[in-house]
């Protein structure tokens, strides 16, 4: 797929409650935790947007989008940059990811065709919902669980025109870390261990 059809979106506009400062701008072997994002979006992408309603980015080059409603559920932020994206097909990882790999989002980019959102499912059944493709046609599904007060992404997922895309050691990038996301100091703290 050619990188002007889609749009990257990192996904920023968490509290970062349990965190107790913003994760987004915590550093890692020198480098905040959303250049990772944004690092692994870069080749895949002719845009790469932050969702936000924080000014601090200004030192990526990217443009800051922020959420139409005052609710900060990740739903809600998707929602709204899936409102001002240009591309049917949108790229959206979360903030806090930082092993990632841009193989995985290529993977799901490719297997995305059929659906209006794609995500990755591990063996148990959990479902990633903040890294995963969302097409502009997901909007209408997304829209009518946020006017009903429902804001359990995984809920709209599994409502709409949805695919899961397993990931496990059969695909050669698979690594157990590549969902390994930053919520507490002690996340942090064994990532760094690491």
């Amino acid at each position: 797929m050619n990188t002007e059809q889609v749009t990257g979106i990192v996904l920023a506009g968490g509290r970062s409650r349990r965190m107790g400062t913003d994760k987004s701008m915590m550093l890692l072997n020198g480098k905040s935790l959303i250049e990772y994002s944004i690092n692994a979006l870069k080749p895949l992408c002719s845009k790469i947007v932050i969702s936000s309603n924080n000014d601090i980015y200004d030192f990526t080059g990217c443009e800051v989008w922020p959420d139409e409603l005052p609710d900060q559920a990740p739903i809600v932020g998707i929602y709204s940059c899936l409102k001002r994206s240009a591309t049917e097909f949108n790229i959206f990882l979360s903030c806090d990811m930082p092993l990632m790999s841009c193989s995985l989002l290529e993977y799901l980019l490719a297997n995305s065709e059929e659906s209006a959102i794609t995500v990755p499912v591990h063996g148990d059944g959990f479902i990633e919902p903040l890294c995963g493709i969302y097409k502009l046609s997901a909007m209408k599904v997304i829209k009518g669980f946020i006017e009903d007060g429902n804001f359990r992404l995984n809920d709209c997922i599994r409502a709409g025109s949805h695919r899961l895309i397993p990931v496990n050691n059969q695909l050669s990038f698979y690594s157990p870390d590549l969902f390994s996301n930053i919520n507490t100091p002690d996340d942090f703290n064994n990532l760094l261990s690491d």
